[in-house]
């Protein structure tokens, strides 16, 4: 069989030489057909051979662009594995001369797998050939096994680098904590890239006398909230570069994949020490990721040193003792303002003084005392019933202490809490009360606007965070008069409005303002209110300041809930009434033009009918006021 090839062979390079001496025996077309003859005669002998056993053809991968017209070692490559298929290329003549039976095939090739029909072998047939055919050859005895094709694509590939922002970022480090402490995106082109090592270069920054082991026990790698690597930022792991000043520290054994194509964040987090030593304290420094420091591989398997790009540098970091927990105080928004409370002649009562917040910033605290807090009296005679000052958190009462006073006279009291346990945790904003217990008053006990009582002073807290810092709050909280009777009435702001008229040629000089609220009638006795404009009355400002002139109009009445009375009105014993406070307000002069305001001033009240009221309560009004509202002449 062998020898019948070579003789064909040998027929044909006959026929080819004797071209160009056959003259007109024959045309060129008659030499070519007998020649296509001659080769696929060679290539179905070649088929028979390969038939009886041995190996599989070899590997056929393809590395360059193939056309009509070409001569090449790939040309044959490309048609010994296009024969394979009979539908492909019929004719299986394999001569290394890309002609037009190999053009048609490479067309019929691509039809077959989805790819534009141009007849020649450019990246998308050659990667399409490739990974049919790029295999390694296998041997069998006697018959011909087709492997899996597993394609091997000789993909070279590079990786940049550019800066990116951490993701919470910190210049102050505290000793026990982790931080992010610089970042960098890598971008992948041509190929995936594996990243094996990346280095990380630690800067002193304020001068050559610290070491990173001493201030760090850790270097780690992450991508998101996956942690990659770690390694101990010891002095065993670090590269010195400069002498207590410069360290590099390589972190191996990486298998990070970034898509060809994509990008993705690469951050270092570092945990300082948690004992920072004094000499240590406030030391600053840098952490640089180096492109020249990494170590990746491309799909083809090449190693590379280095990332196109530049070191990526964080900004100065100072590392300083455990961060501590801050406690503020502040004044709650619905602090109790002044106003008349209840106490009772046959039994202890309880009334709230003061609300504050109490927030919780960096680190959990646990709270355990509170001192300096001030209850001051209006008059001495209340201080036997000012009992205990309680804390309160919600509905649980957290510390209770009696007032100390320095004697009988004295109309300032101090109170101090301790051996509690208040936890704050973190992020947190407590609302907290404070109470005061009033002990049972005399049944002959009358009130008056002396009887009084307020923390002037509130406290300080201390305790302990979750870094085992002494925490001392700060911020000052005080609370309002609370006016001290057995009998009183109690007022609630109901609504407000205040409009403006005028002549036409002063539209806006005539202000009109109504005030109406609720009052209750308590401690089992009838209240009887003024309606004269000399004990009930508003004020009003003007631009933020209290103004008298021009004077205002005032005049009071009760809607419901109270009964005419011969100087004013009186509501029963534990009823409620709705009474309205108006005032008219008239400009006359063109230099009034602002922004007015009107508020209660003051009611008269008494136990009893009366022209001249007990009591003129002047205290307790911030909130029954109108809107601003521009009034001009």
């Amino acid at each position: 069989m062998k020898n019948k090839v070579i003789a064909i062979a040998l027929a044909l390079t006959t026929v080819t030489w004797a071209v160009p001496f056959v003259g007109s025996a024959a045309t060129v077309e008659e030499l070519q057909a007998q020649i296509n003859a001659l080769l696929q005669q060679i290539a179905q002998l070649q088929a028979q051979l390969s038939g009886q056993g041995g190996t599989t053809p070899a590997a056929a991968c393809f590395t360059k662009a193939l056309s009509k017209g070409m001569t090449d070692a790939e040309v044959t490559k490309l048609q010994q594995v296009l024969k394979t298929d009979s539908t492909i290329y019929p004719e299986g003549l394999v001569t290394g001369y890309f002609g037009s039976l190999t053009e048609a095939a490479v067309k019929k090739f691509q039809a077959k797998y989805g790819i534009d029909q141009t007849g020649t072998v450019g990246p998308i047939t050659r990667a399409k050939l490739n990974a049919l055919y790029c295999v390694t050859p296998t041997t069998t005895p006697t018959t011909t096994v087709t492997p899996t094709p597993t394609p091997i694509v000789n993909a070279y590939g590079t990786l940049s680098v550019q800066s990116y922002p951490v993701s919470n970022p910190q210049t102050t480090l505290y000793g026990g904590n982790t931080y992010e402490t610089v970042a960098a995106q890598y971008k992948a082109t041509g190929s995936d890239i594996i990243v094996k090592k990346v280095a990380v270069k630690i800067t002193d920054v304020d001068g050559a006398d610290s070491f990173p082991w001493q201030a760090f026990t850790t270097i780690s790698l992450w991508d998101g909230s996956t942690k990659l690597a770690e390694i101990s930022a010891s002095q065993a792991n670090a590269i010195e570069t400069t002498f207590a000043d410069v360290y590099t520290y390589n972190i191996a054994g990486l298998n990070w994949v970034v898509p060809n194509g994509q990008t993705k964040v690469l951050t270092v987090k570092a945990t300082v020490v948690s004992g920072i030593p004094v000499a240590l304290n406030n030391q600053t420094f840098s952490f640089t990721l180096l492109k020249d420091g990494i170590v990746f591989t491309d799909a083809a398997g090449v190693i590379y040193t280095s990332a196109s790009g530049s070191d990526l540098t964080s900004q100065t970091l100072t590392i300083t003792t455990a961060q501590s927990a801050k406690v503020t105080l502040a004044t709650a928004a619905d602090n109790p303002l002044a106003t008349n409370v209840i106490g009772s002649t046959t039994g202890t009562s309880r009334i709230d003084l003061m609300k504050f917040t109490l927030k919780t910033e960096d680190v959990s605290a646990t709270l355990n005392s509170a001192s300096g807090l001030i209850v001051t009296i209006g008059a001495t005679s209340i201080q036997p019933y000012v009992t205990a000052i309680e804390l309160w958190d919600g509905s649980s009462l957290i510390q209770s202490a009696a007032p100390v006073w320095e004697n009988a006279t004295d109309t300032t009291g101090v109170v101090t809490w301790s051996n509690f346990t208040l936890p704050a945790a973190a992020g947190t904003t407590k609302t907290l009360t404070v109470k005061a217990q009033i002990a049972q008053l005399p049944t002959d006990y009358v009130g008056s606007n002396a009887k009084y009582f307020k923390l002037t002073t509130g406290p300080t807290f201390s305790g302990i965070d979750a870094n085992s810092n002494v925490v001392n709050s700060t911020g000052t909280v005080t609370g309002n008069e609370a006016y001290l009777f057995v009998k009183a009435p109690t007022f609630a702001f109901g609504t407000a409005s205040f409009t403006s008229s005028g002549p036409t040629d002063y539209p806006q000089s005539i202000g009109n303002a109504k005030i109406s609220f609720s009052i209750t009638a308590n401690g089992g006795s009838d209240i009887y209110l003024s309606n004269s404009s000399t004990y009930t009355t508003a004020k009003y400002f003007k631009g933020g300041v209290e103004t008298s002139a021009p004077a205002l109009a005032s005049g009071f009445t009760c809607t419901s809930g109270a009964y005419t009375d011969t100087n004013g009105y009186r509501i029963p014993a534990g009823g409620t009434a709705n009474c309205e406070l108006s005032a008219t307000l008239q400009l006359t002069t063109t230099t009034s033009g602002a922004y007015y305001q009107v508020q209660v001033a003051s009611v008269g009240w008494s136990l009893e009918s009366t022209s001249t009221p007990t009591n003129t309560q002047t205290w307790g009004w911030d909130n029954f006021k109108t809107g601003l509202l521009y009034l001009a002449y």
